[in-house]
């Protein structure tokens, strides 16, 4: 009996303290939080489009939650679906540093599928809701004008691309190297580029600059210092010497070409027979014996026919110690002979002598009369000549001379590109572009390229297809194809208040009034220095 009122006390006493204590406490109902209005999938381009996610959030207890309530906090988040470290050693990114509700970042992460993370996170009670989505992000690299700058005062090398991604959308893309692995390079010089079929699809992309020349990844574009040229394609790396102009000769076969060119910023020509396994750059061959050290310099420029496949399998060069023209032939019953440049010996009667005693300013190659390359030729007054030297048939053929050119300021001109249909020269002087009709000694101010006066010419080019000069790209609309026949201006605002003032314009030509229009422009770029089409089968 004592035991179960002892039982009893402590029932009530406990019984007291419950009603006691219900005063010292206030009750809260947890909040549900629930978000709508996120995609399942967000698809972009890389480098280009932008990540826009615009949630909607509601409390079961506040309603709807904007972005102005102090009381939450919001978060974005990406890391790659596979797995794996994102940048730094990092496995996610935040994409939303700020905290804000509504997402609109650049998609600046290369192709890949990735999971974004949405995160609504409740500050008084430390509540949080998420949601996840994918993110495909699809490289603007697949087609389109690779667009080689450089920026700034310290000229950093950058690619930009014209992205092709259908005939109804084509956009910019900046500074698309940067994440891809290629090093912190100054001095852009150019873009090597040409189709290769030969044993697998193995197109060749080589950015040059004046810290060193890289291979790119013929899909992702990635790179990093093991892609090398000299890694790549010399058995031995040349020292102290930066590939500064790369091209390829034509071959009879469809497949690729029959060799490819490298000039060296040390004056020193490669060669690189392919078709064959082991293919490689070896010894220079500007001298008269392979294997011997060179005997002379040579300008960054390679003439190559841009006709047909199987119109020459020859190459032209300059030797800027002798000022003169020097030559490559494939021979087939000599391996040896094909390593060596030649001297060209004049012909009779011939319109100019090959030894010109003079500097050479510009070397092109088109497709006019067949496949003829252009120099421009400038004297020790100054004068400046163009010569023509055609390249089919496996010779070096002299066929059309321009001297004493009613060509205003000629002589100041910093960029020049000759029309492969056309008889027609552009040259640029500062802003001002004009076209000169090498049949009639006339030069008409291109009006209608309007530039300002802060604005100075960086390149003039005609983009010729190089599967083209192999019999390739013949399934192509008429609209495609006479792209490679328009007059591309690049220009640089020197007033751009950031390292952005690059414009790119293209320019039909119209043959019989010795006009262009302009098609389309781009800007957002830095100072170009070369553009070449990035082609597709």
């Amino acid at each position: 009996m004592k035991m179960n009122r002892i039982i009893l006390f402590l029932f009530a006493f406990s019984l007291c303290a419950c009603f006691d204590d219900k005063g010292n406490y206030e009750y809260h109902e947890v909040a549900e939080i629930t978000i709508e209005n996120i995609p399942e999938v967000v698809e972009v381009l890389g480098n280009s489009d932008h990540i826009v996610v615009k949630p909607k959030i509601v409390s079961s207890l506040e309603g709807e939650i904007g972005a102005d309530n102090t009381n939450f906090e919001f978060g974005y988040r990406i890391e790659k679906k596979s797995g794996g470290v994102m940048v730094s050693g990092q496995r996610w990114v935040d994409l939303n540093p700020s905290k804000t509700l509504e997402l609109d970042t650049l998609a600046a992460f290369v192709a890949d599928t990735y999971i974004g993370w949405f995160t609504v996170t409740d500050k008084r009670s430390g509540i949080q809701a998420s949601a996840t989505f994918d993110i495909k992000v699809s490289s603007p690299t697949y087609e389109g004008w690779m667009v080689l700058c450089d920026e700034g005062e310290e000229e950093r090398v950058r690619m930009d691309m014209i992205s092709v991604i259908s005939a109804e959308r084509i956009i910019p893309a900046y500074d698309l190297l940067a994440p891809l692995g290629l090093p912190d390079l100054k001095y852009a010089k150019g873009i090597g580029f040409y189709p290769n079929l030969f044993a697998s699809p193995n197109d060749v992309i080589y950015v040059m600059t004046g810290e060193g020349t890289y291979k790119l990844d013929r899909e992702t574009f990635k790179t990093d210092v093991s892609w090398d040229i000299n890694n790549i394609d010399f058995i031995i790396p040349p020292a102290d010497e930066r590939v500064v102009c790369y091209t390829s000769v034509n071959n009879s076969s469809t497949a690729g070409a029959l060799a490819c060119f490298c000039v060296t910023d040390a004056g020193n020509a490669y060669a690189q027979v392919l078709g064959s396994a082991g293919a490689a750059f070896e010894y220079p061959v500007n001298t008269s014996e392979r294997g011997k050290a060179p005997e002379y310099k040579v300008a960054p420029y390679v003439g190559v026919s841009m006709a047909r496949p199987g119109n020459a399998s020859t190459a032209l060069l300059y030797d800027t110690d002798n000022r003169r023209f020097v030559g490559w032939k494939y021979n087939y019953s000599d391996d040896d002979a094909m390593q060596t440049l030649t001297p060209l010996p004049d012909p009779e009667n011939g319109l100019f002598s090959f030894k010109t005693g003079m500097e050479l300013v510009h070397m092109e190659s088109t497709r006019y009369s067949n496949g003829l390359v252009y120099a421009v030729l400038q004297d020790g007054g100054g004068r400046r000549r163009v010569y023509g030297i055609n390249m089919s048939g496996n010779g070096f053929v002299q066929e059309v001379k321009y001297e004493n050119m009613d060509a205003p300021d000629f002589d100041k001109a910093t960029a020049f590109a000759f029309h492969s249909q056309f008889p027609y020269m552009f040259y640029a002087v500062g802003n001002k572009v004009y076209l000169h009709n090498l049949g009639t000694n006339t030069t008409y101010p291109m009006s209608t390229i309007a530039l300002g006066e802060r604005e100075v010419v960086t390149m003039l080019k005609f983009n010729l297809y190089r599967q083209c000069s192999l019999g390739q790209l013949n399934n192509q609309s008429e609209e495609f194809m006479a792209r490679q026949y328009e007059l591309m201006v690049a220009s640089y605002n020197t007033d751009a208040p950031d390292n952005n003032g690059g414009k790119l314009g293209f320019y039909p030509v119209d043959g019989v009034n010795n006009t262009v229009t302009k098609r389309v422009e781009y800007d957002g770029f830095a100072r170009i220095k070369d553009v070449v089409y990035r082609e597709r089968r």
